[in-house]
């Protein structure tokens, strides 16, 4: 009697650390579980946090391409175009000069306790002519300035007779982007800036522009057209295109101001195309 109800009593002892047992394992499986479910956790906060700095990244690249500084991989414009390129470009042996540099943008001016916002060409760079007749190079988004004798250009020939003639620096033997590009994807133009844009309303706070005058766009139009009238000079500008056609990174264009009837060339300049 005795001895079955020991039997029975080791019976239930092993039960219940047999369940026991089964209890702590699925104990553990669940705390197994638990701490599979936080590395899942913390693995997918790492990859949304990966993927943010990506994009935050991916948006800094961006800006500080919009803002005309240079992006990773992108073709230097250093030391100005080859050689190899300004050969190409013979020079008609007009003057050249007041060769500005700069930005087609907003700029301030004070009247009184007020101040007022107008459009313009900003962030001048004075600059100068190499090799009797190559601009500054500049990138999508800049724009040049410059001056001529009004006379002798027109004794080179009319406006059929000039066209902007641009290829690719790396490749120019490929043919002049006109032949497959529409004009709008590259400077084809030679009066980008208006008279009013470069000379702006006083009170500015544009650096390199001394002469200004009141009134509005129209009246310092007519201010400066006076002004070169007066001295005998012509302005001529060329802007720098953006056009989707280009490489991520950009690429060199050799653009020049060509004459059909001498084929010789008033200006040439070499400019970094971007999107």
């Amino acid at each position: 009697m005795i001895k079955d109800k020991k039997v029975k009593y080791m019976r239930k002892s092993l039960a219940v650390i047999a369940f026991t047992g089964i209890g702590l394992s699925l104990c553990s499986l669940q705390a197994d579980a638990q701490f599979f479910d936080r590395l899942k956790e913390k693995a997918s906060k790492a990859v949304t946090a990966v993927e943010e700095a990506e994009s935050h990244v991916q948006s800094a690249e961006e800006k500080v391409s919009d803002s005309g500084l240079a992006t990773k991989g992108e073709p230097s414009l250093e030391g100005g175009p080859a050689d190899s390129l300004i050969a190409f470009t013979q020079c008609a042996g007009l003057p050249i000069e007041n060769v500005v540099v700069g930005t087609p943008g907003n700029y301030e001016f004070q009247q009184g306790f007020s101040v007022e916002e107008r459009s313009g060409f900003v962030d001048r760079i004075p600059s100068s002519v190499s090799n009797d007749c190559i601009l500054p190079s500049i990138v999508s988004g800049q724009a040049i300035y410059m001056e001529v004798d009004e006379q002798k250009f027109e004794a080179l020939g009319s406006a059929n007779d000039w066209e902007m003639q641009c290829v690719r620096s790396d490749n120019p033997r490929a043919g002049a982007l006109g032949q497959d590009e529409p004009k709008t994807e590259y400077p084809s133009r030679v009066n980008y800036l208006s008279p009013k844009d470069y000379h702006l309303h006083c009170g500015h706070n544009v650096a390199h522009a001394e002469e200004c005058s009141e009134g509005s766009n129209s009246d310092r139009s007519s201010a400066w057209d006076k002004n070169l009238d007066e001295r005998g000079k012509k302005m001529l500008s060329v802007f720098g295109n953006s056009s989707t056609l280009a490489p991520k990174i950009g690429e060199k264009l050799y653009c020049q101001y060509y004459n059909k009837r001498s084929r010789k060339s008033l200006f040439a300049f070499e400019y970094l195309r971007r999107r």
